[in-house]
């Protein structure tokens, strides 16, 4: 298992109907891959924690580094972990995020799995945390 954080700006042209026609891509192939995790979507960024099988998170992202809809992809996290962080999260299904509002859940999640000392989810909800102060 791994686990892949990054952070991304929009391409100059990303229209809207091109962000939603994503989000809809994006979280339909992931939770048929069996990939788990969060896209977060603010500022004219997004921010991504992609976890699951070593080769479909490598080869995923592959693909995401090569993705016009976005430039400046930043690797915040690139780490082997022993179990999916998100798996019990949302029934396990990837979500994405647009609204500040909508992030409550998360914050709870975040707060329950601080209390398993798992170091990687450590480093997550930290990274997580400093993206969303940043653009709010």
């Amino acid at each position: 298992m791994k686990t892949i954080c990054y952070v991304s700006n929009f391409s100059k042209n990303l229209t809207k109907e091109s962000i939603d026609n994503l989000i809809n891509l994006v979280d339909t192939r992931n939770n048929v891959n069996d990939i788990t995790g969060l896209l977060i979507v603010r500022n004219k960024q997004f921010f991504q924690i992609l976890e699951g099988r070593k080769a479909k998170v490598d080869t995923l992202f592959n693909k995401i580094e090569k993705d016009s809809r976005h430039k400046g992809v930043i690797k915040l996290l690139d780490v082997e972990i022993d179990g999916q962080i998100f798996k019990d999260y949302n029934s396990g299904k990837f979500e994405t995020f647009q609204k500040y509002a909508n992030m409550k859940k998360l914050y709870l999640y975040f707060n329950w799995i601080k209390n398993a000392e798992y170091l990687p989810a450590n480093e997550i909800i930290q990274l997580t945390t400093n993206f969303l102060k940043q653009n709010p």
